[in-house]
């Protein structure tokens, strides 16, 4: 299966989509479009997929995407299982050039520009600039007419000036990635993002796709750039990382939930990958994210967590613990 082209819907009142979602889960189909975007999730867990990026998502989790850069938001298990889980986000799309073809080459908007060239490989934006953009995404529902226009433009301007971004993927995946009428990545990326927890095989996943697994190795190497072993290590390091940072089990837990057979290949791919061991990682992870990042309700749901922690320490025992 192809990653899908997915016409985003607008109308005749408005030159771009203002969209706010609220479903049992993220729509999750690798895909692409010709317009950026512009998304922030106020309320939603799971596993990004961006270019060749892959990462844990939670509350607060805001990213630019240029045009046609193809990506997924794939949702936590628990949103598949009818236990009353919804995701809450805010998206924007919008076509390059909606303003007109020569705005974007007038001097002052240069720096807008280069933006949008960036985010061809995706932009994870954090920090200050993380709460400006998120509050100003919220008050754009409400905007209509030229203040609406204004709203983005000056988001964009924001962003473009900032430091606190990071680009997702690599600049080969934009070199090497061609659309296919016959792509099969989609599946098996759907595959993989159900079954990483356990020891999926190179013929197991061959077989699921109907192809021989030589064949399937040099595909899946021609279409990511990496082996089907490497994807298979990102995202059991990714779910690490969520895991990591709901704070719930300790690490040796975290090491064979993420699908990992041992505690010594699990440091040292996660090292590998992320460049820090999993506890620096989850420390660093504390200080940069606050809770001024998070939805309201998750917010509050953070300081119970806390105020449980403190309890269980003044008692001797503690509700959640890092090896």
């Amino acid at each position: 299966m192809r990653p899908i082209l997915r016409k985003v819907n607008s109308n005749a009142e408005h030159s771009f989509s203002v969209r706010e979602d609220i479903f049992p889960f993220l729509y999750n189909y690798w895909h692409y479009h010709p317009e950026a975007e512009l998304t922030y999730i106020r309320k939603s867990t799971g596993t990004r997929l961006v270019g060749d990026n892959i990462e844990p998502f939670a509350d607060g989790d805001l990213v630019l995407l240029g045009a046609n850069l193809p990506h997924l938001w794939r949702n936590d298990e628990v949103y598949f299982q009818d236990k009353g889980f919804r995701i809450e986000a805010i998206a924007i799309h919008f076509y390059e050039d909606f303003w007109g073809t020569d705005f974007l080459e007038m001097p002052e908007n240069a720096h807008i520009r280069d933006l949008l060239i960036e985010a061809r490989r995706g932009l994870k934006i954090f920090g200050s600039t993380h709460r400006i953009i998120s509050s100003k995404m919220e008050e754009i529902l409400g905007l209509k007419g030229v203040r609406r226009v204004v709203q983005l433009y000056e988001m964009l301007d924001i962003i473009a000036r900032s430091s606190e971004k990071e680009m997702l993927c690599s600049a080969g995946f934009l070199e090497e990635y061609t659309i296919d009428p016959n792509d099969k990545i989609n599946e098996i990326y759907q595959y993989a993002l159900a079954n990483f927890k356990n020891g999926i095989s190179i013929e197991e996943i061959a077989e699921h796709v109907h192809v021989s697994p030589n064949y399937f190795c040099r595909y899946f190497k021609k279409r990511t750039s990496k082996t089907f072993i490497e994807f298979i290590t990102e995202l059991r390091v990714g779910h690490a990382c969520k895991l990591l940072i709901e704070g719930t089990m300790n690490i040796s837990q975290i090491c064979f939930e993420s699908g990992f057979n041992n505690l010594p290949n699990f440091n040292r791919k996660f090292k590998e990958l992320v460049g820090k061991s999993p506890t620096q990682y989850c420390r660093d992870f504390s200080k940069r994210n606050g809770s001024s990042f998070l939805h309201p309700v998750a917010a509050e749901d953070l300081r119970s967590l806390q105020n449980r922690d403190l309890l269980g320490r003044h008692t001797g025992k503690r509700a959640y613990q890092f090896s």
